[in-house]
């Protein structure tokens, strides 16, 4: 398969995922929330203790392997390979990468000073793929990938919504 043909089914696989697992340097794979920006897949990745996705040394990886998952089901799509590079805060394709993490962000905090917290917090990185496919339709590992969960400090935002009715209570009928 040439880097072409890998290339665009890559990107097939792509615009079915809304989630990918990211491993780089021997590390287990971390999830990761990305978007398509014309076409690059970018990543916003955590560069000090503050509130955005916690990826500790993504941008200083070289390579990363990017497993995709399917949506309903707890199996994956593709694993390719690609290599890692940092925009630079400030330049044009940092702010329209930004533009666009902005807007698919889910539960952003602080909106209007969103941008200028990750020119300074966050980095935003770019998944390039490198055309090798690891894994693919017709071409899976059938190493099992199972692993308990990473420790995280993440958690809610605040108390869950109350619920104005009692939940529903049945007996069984008697008769």
């Amino acid at each position: 398969m040439s880097t072409e043909e890998a290339v665009a089914e890559i990107a097939g696989v792509m615009k079915k995922a809304g989630l990918v697992w990211l491993a780089w340097d021997g590390g287990r794979p971390v999830p990761a929330w990305f978007a398509t920006v014309d076409g690059q897949y970018v990543v916003l990745a955590d560069s000090a203790d503050g509130a955005e996705q916690p990826l500790p040394g993504l941008a200083a990886a070289s390579a990363v392997e990017v497993v995709v998952p399917a949506k309903p089901a707890t199996n994956r799509l593709a694993s390719w390979k690609a290599t890692v590079r940092r925009l630079e805060p400030g330049s044009d394709d940092w702010t329209a990468a930004a533009q666009v993490l902005r807007s698919e962000r889910l539960n952003a905090a602080e909106l209007d000073t969103q941008l200028e917290r990750w020119r300074v917090e966050a980095d935003i990185l770019v998944l390039e793929p490198t055309g090798e496919i690891s894994e693919s339709a017709g071409r899976y590992d059938a190493a099992l990938r199972t692993e308990a969960p990473v420790p995280t400090r993440a958690t809610t935002r605040g108390k869950p919504p109350m619920t104005l009715h009692r939940p529903v209570r049945r007996r069984p009928k008697l008769s």
